[in-house]
């Protein structure tokens, strides 16, 4: 089973505040709004049921080590890197077709009734399937894409 256990959310957060806090006021502030926005900008799709728990927290605790101006670079190189470990599954068999084909439908119903209407949520269908992608695997090397590869944006473009 595929979890990013909460001690280690904790020990990172608490990390990312205290090292950004002896930096300066303003590093701290950026901290702690990197924490914020991280959970905010994954809130919807956690709550449609399409990324996980520990997934969210995860990119918070990105947020509050990087600051909040590093957060759309590391999700754009994140993106990219659970685009290949999609195509990955693909290659390998691992994903069915059918399940690309609920997850439209899914998100169909649920816009159309407004979120009235939810999928089941993301823990349920990777006990069934276990076809998702690993998200914190995506952030992780994501931000170490963003943090070491591309620190000025000059590939992203931001």
């Amino acid at each position: 089973m595929r979890r990013i256990p909460n001690w280690l959310i904790i020990v990172g957060l608490l990390c990312g505040v205290f090292l950004n806090a002896f930096q300066g006021t303003a590093h701290l502030i950026q901290s702690l709004t990197g924490f914020a926005v991280g959970i905010g900008v994954l809130l919807l799709p956690f709550a449609f049921g399409w990324i996980g728990a520990g997934d969210v927290k995860y990119f918070g605790v990105v947020g509050a080590l990087l600051g909040v101006y590093w957060l759309p670079r590391v999700f754009f190189y994140s993106a990219l890197v659970a685009g290949l470990i999609a195509i990955g599954y693909l290659g390998v068999g691992l994903a069915r077709f059918t399940r690309f084909r609920q997850s439209w439908l899914d998100l169909k119903v649920a816009v159309l009734s407004m979120g009235y209407v939810l999928p089941d949520p993301v823990q349920k269908r990777t006990r069934e399937h276990g076809d998702s992608v690993p998200w914190g695997v995506a952030f992780a090397a994501g931000t170490i894409i963003a943090y070491y590869i591309d620190p000025n944006g000059q590939w992203a473009g931001f």
